[in-house]
């Protein structure tokens, strides 16, 4: 006999009203580190609660600006369960930054660091709010720039943020994420 699994309480349901637009409206990194010792967050049945407004010193907060209807842009978080008990999550956050210009090239280089640990906060189009990364982090598996060959491709960096944790993102309400970014 298997593992019982406990249905009480839970709901998968769909709503027609629900909007399910799909892209990235925000998004903003904090360093792992800095989120645990000083953000004031706490965790409750796969929700995170911000206490505090995070943008104050020595947690410190980076938006990343990006074209929300670039077709690129876009989070992902896959969950595989095995039969032989063993699951992982990966989320997975990939955001285009039109221009390869000096600013954005450097910034991504600090980004891009090995073994760095992020957690992303994402506004998703559809108006979901989610913590991803706060497990074991995040990590900027690839920056690719390209200058496009002609006068219709773009001239853009695209960012690939990638994670393996227990279980899936956390999410927030939109009052936890305001507290982000404020």
């Amino acid at each position: 006999m298997g593992c019982p699994v406990d249905f009480t309480g839970l709901s998968v349901s769909y709503a027609c009203g629900e909007l399910a637009s799909g892209g990235l409206k925000s998004v903003y990194l904090v360093d792992r580190a800095d989120l645990l010792e000083n953000g004031g967050v706490t965790v409750s049945a796969g929700a995170l609660s911000i206490a505090a407004n995070l943008s104050t010193t020595p947690t410190v907060v980076l938006e990343l600006g990006f074209n929300n209807k670039d077709g690129f842009s876009n989070f992902t978080d896959v969950k595989t369960v095995n039969a032989d008990g063993t699951s992982s999550c990966v989320p997975t956050i990939q955001m285009e930054f039109l221009r390869m210009n000096s600013d954005k090239r450097n910034s991504l280089e600090a980004i891009a660091v090995p073994g760095a640990e992020l957690v992303a906060f994402v506004e998703t189009a559809a108006g979901t709010y989610h913590a991803v990364g706060y497990e074991f982090g995040l990590y900027a598996s690839s920056v690719d720039g390209a200058s496009g060959a002609s006068r219709t491709d773009k001239n853009r960096y695209q960012l690939t943020l990638v994670g393996d944790e227990n279980s899936l993102a956390l999410t927030m309400d939109a009052a936890a994420f305001a507290k982000v970014g404020a």
